[in-house]
């Protein structure tokens, strides 16, 4: 037996369906529906682009991200990997493959994936500052410092980057010059 709610929400779904959509009408109720937090029917709109243009990557990419919100992890690394079998040099589909891997407690795939996105984009920041969290959240101490290092090397100005690297030297010499790198 079908509640009002569920009803409702099953007409509502009929009713989209039999409207003529094109690939950006979808994608861009995708996009609403992903950004509210609804992501059955954001997934609904991204499938039914993903149809229309078969192998996009951005239809790829926006299904991963709604699989991974989902807790979906194995369908969202399956879509980002699709993304970069047409863009091997997509970075953003390897940081989210990368998150993913840290959510699941494979951190040494992780810090591959990390390391890839810097190998393929040495002045993306992004993927840097990522790997050095990774490392400073499993108190791999030498390897964030060189991570964070590094990003700092890339962007001087990366604030975030000073603070973790300010605790980071504070936490392992208590040193109250390190704490002043925060500020």
């Amino acid at each position: 037996m079908m509640t009002p709610l569920l009803k409702k929400r099953a007409n509502s779904r009929k009713s989209r369906h039999r409207e003529p959509r094109d690939y950006a009408t979808l994608f861009k109720s995708g996009s609403v529906f992903l950004k509210q937090g609804n992501y059955l029917e954001a997934l609904d709109c991204f499938q039914e682009a993903a149809k229309l243009r078969p192998g996009s990557q951005e239809a790829c990419q926006a299904l991963g991200q709604v699989y991974e919100r989902m807790g979906r992890f194995g369908s969202a690394k399956q879509m980002y990997r699709q993304v970069l079998e047409t863009d091997p040099g997509n970075i953003e589909a390897m940081i989210r493959i990368a998150h993913i891997l840290e959510k699941e407690g494979d951190y040494h795939q992780a810090v591959q994936f990390y390391q890839k996105a810097i190998e393929t984009n040495p002045q993306a920041t992004a993927p840097r500052f990522q790997l050095a969290l990774l490392y400073q959240h499993y108190d791999m101490f030498d390897e964030a410092m060189e991570a964070y290092t590094a990003l700092l090397m890339k962007d001087p100005t990366h604030p975030a980057a000073w603070l973790n690297l300010g605790q980071l030297l504070f936490q392992l010499g208590g040193s109250p010059e390190a704490a002043n790198l925060t500020s």
